[in-house]
């Protein structure tokens, strides 16, 4: 008597496993996309960053570096006008007189300031009352600060970034392992792999929402 039907073994097993693997690269596929535009947004962001703090740094250094030549010239000027005070030529106050009109405004203020107080030495010492000031060294103190939370800005950014990476490579081990799982006749083999593939896809999930800031 010839058999109606014919032997499927494992057919409902291996259709499981399949659908089991096409979930997993769903899944896996649609973050490792997700992951990846994070990842790439956070990179732009971390260059971007760190252009800004380089950029602010170069200008707190020029800025610096004006403001020394600035104060060089103020201490010059300053210790010919005091030379010329304590001269006894005919000519001495005028030519005080006359310094004092090459000087910048804060220096003159703070001239007038340390003839004033007896205990300023010279018009640059650091006390309060002092008049004295420097815009460029206050814009290069400014900019420095500016350079420095942009750095700290970028390297967050570029932590989180590297964060979003890690992920991305958790879930392409899933679709690694997800595509091949249903490859081998073995059952044993293609569970082991499906396995495998669920407990990456899991870290690349827990990694992922991390790195969003979910958990």
């Amino acid at each position: 008597m010839t058999h109606a039907f014919v032997e499927t073994p494992h057919e409902r097993a291996e259709n499981r496993l399949a659908l089991f693997a096409a979930i997993f690269l769903g899944l896996a596929a649609t973050m490792t996309a997700f992951s990846a535009y994070q990842g790439a947004l956070k990179d732009g962001e971390a260059l971007a960053g760190y252009t800004q703090s380089t950029s602010a740094l170069t200008e707190a250094n020029r800025l610096n570096a004006q403001a020394t030549q600035i104060q060089t010239g103020d201490r010059q000027l300053f210790v010919e006008y005091a030379t010329t005070l304590q001269d006894d030529a005919p000519t001495a106050v005028e030519t005080a007189d006359y310094l004092l009109t090459l000087m910048r405004p804060e220096l003159v203020e703070a001239i007038e300031w340390w003839l004033d107080t007896d205990d300023a030495i010279t018009p640059f010492d650091e006390i309060d009352g002092n008049p004295y000031t420097l815009v460029e060294l206050e814009q290069a103190e400014q900019k420095s600060a500016e350079s420095v939370r942009a750095f700290d800005e970028a390297a967050a950014a570029d932590d989180t970034g590297d964060d979003f990476e890690l992920s991305t490579v958790l879930l392409a081990i899933t679709l690694f392992f997800g595509g091949i799982a249903t490859l081998f006749s073995r059952y044993v083999v293609s569970v082991s792999l499906l396995v495998v593939s669920g407990l990456s896809l899991v870290a690349g999930a827990v990694q992922l929402a991390m790195a969003a800031g979910v958990v």
